[in-house]
């Protein structure tokens, strides 16, 4: 996708980023802003000039008030997605997209037409006992690639560098249809269900482990805190309170560098606006 495109996607999932920010504000429902958001914030004060998102996570508290609320509080072009609430869904966490906006997938298996939008993730606590917590992370991401798989054909990227489990996996899948033996919704709250009794805030550890990073989305909860406030564009975000420490562990020492050219990629292949006014 061209630059002139993502910069125009950038802004439409930024003003989907403000319709979030109300409602958190006046309902007083807390977040951190996530990933490289956290890293666009302190290295370009904005979107990382390549990428097309913005991250989020609330307290698994605030995360389900959050879905209550907007249920009732979105208007047109917004509309929020859910395991629970959208059938064709292939994401297991609370979506907020901008119908007007019309984004293209071609690295899937079968090519996906979604919409411009903004991920929202629950942030929740981890046992305190390091043996417990190994395995319930593990469990965890056993049940993710569960997940995966029942939406095999329209949520992995085919092309994505894996190691050569990664790379098995992703021939089998292709080779058998076993999607089919998967029930995506059930698998989804299985896995939720692991972590909800552990309240983030009360345990030394937390984590967001529906995204990318797998183990590494484990935190010190000290890292994340009560967050500081950054410039992200027009408006204000807030990112974990020791954000130096947090973007070290995801993305090493050397975060504020560039990454070499072939490394830099959006999410989405092409983007169609159905209203020129976006």
């Amino acid at each position: 996708m061209d630059s002139k495109k993502t910069r125009k996607l950038q802004f439409v999932v930024l003003d989907i980023f403000k319709e979030f920010l109300r409602i958190c504000n006046t309902y007083n429902l807390k977040y951190y802003a996530f990933y490289g958001t956290v890293l666009g914030a302190v290295r370009h004060k904005g979107f990382i000039p390549w990428d097309d998102d913005i991250d989020v996570v609330m307290p698994r508290e605030d995360y389900d008030k959050f879905y209550n609320i907007a249920v009732n509080e979105l208007t047109c072009p917004y509309i929020i997605s859910t395991i629970n609430n959208d059938d064709e869904t292939i994401q297991p966490i609370i979506v907020i997209k901008n119908i007007n906006v019309k984004t293209i997938n071609n690295t899937t298996k079968e090519k996906i037409d979604s919409y411009a939008c903004l991920d929202i993730h629950p942030l929740n606590g981890l046992p305190d006992s390091a043996i417990k917590r190994f395995f319930i992370v593990r469990k965890f991401l056993l049940k993710k690639m569960f997940f995966s798989i029942s939406v095999f054909n329209k949520r992995v990227d085919q092309y994505k560098r894996r190691p050569w489990y990664g790379r098995l996996i992703i021939m089998f899948c292709n080779r058998f249809d076993i999607s089919r033996f998967f029930n995506k919704k059930k698998v989804a709250i299985s896995a939720d269900n692991l972590l909800k009794s552990y309240c983030y805030g009360k345990t030394k550890k937390c984590s967001e482990l529906w995204g990318v990073y797998r183990t590494k989305s484990v935190y010190l909860t000290q890292w994340i805190g009560d967050g500081i406030t950054l410039p992200f564009e027009d408006v204000q975000i807030i990112v974990p309170s020791d954000y130096n420490s947090y973007l070290k562990h995801l993305y090493g020492n050397n975060y504020m560098e560039l990454p070499p050219e072939k490394e830099r990629f959006t999410h989405a292949t092409d983007v169609i606006f159905c209203n020129e006014s976006q």
